[in-house]
């Protein structure tokens, strides 16, 4: 059954988000996974690009952005609505559902304290739930 973790976090911290998406990324790479992170714009995805090299001394995420490198990196970035061949996790950092979403067992929406991200977030739980996937909410206080 396709599965989708919510993590809502609760932080007054502006770039939290992006830090536990390398958390979460690292986790899950770790664990043998192949992520895919859909952002909403190339801006973002160089941003977390960045991050992602930096978020931990100790720690080497192989990552590309996508479509922009053509690469075998387990982790890929992308901002389109193109879907990215042979990932199995996706990580919705966006407000919408992406139009792929259903090439994925598993899946991660992380949402924002913000009233806005949270309104987004309880639509795309909706979406979910309606399409029977199993759900699951984590409040991630920071």
């Amino acid at each position: 059954m396709r599965q989708v973790d919510f993590y809502l976090l609760h932080t007054h911290y502006r770039q939290e988000k992006e830090r536990f998406t390398c958390q979460l990324t690292n986790k899950a790479w770790h664990q043998g996974y192949r992520i895919y992170i859909h952002t909403d714009t190339r801006d973002s995805a160089q941003r977390l690009d960045r991050m992602l090299w930096i978020f931990n001394k100790e720690s080497f995420l192989p990552h590309d952005i996508y479509p922009d490198e053509s690469s075998s990196a387990p982790i890929q970035i992308g901002y389109t609505e193109a879907i990215c061949e042979g990932m199995d996790v996706l990580i919705n950092l966006t407000e919408n559902v992406p139009p792929f979403f259903e090439a994925f067992e598993r899946m991660a929406e992380i949402v924002d304290d913000t009233e806005p991200a949270r309104q987004a977030g309880r639509t795309r739980y909706r979406l979910y739930k309606e399409k029977g996937f199993m759900l699951k909410v984590h409040n991630i206080n920071r």
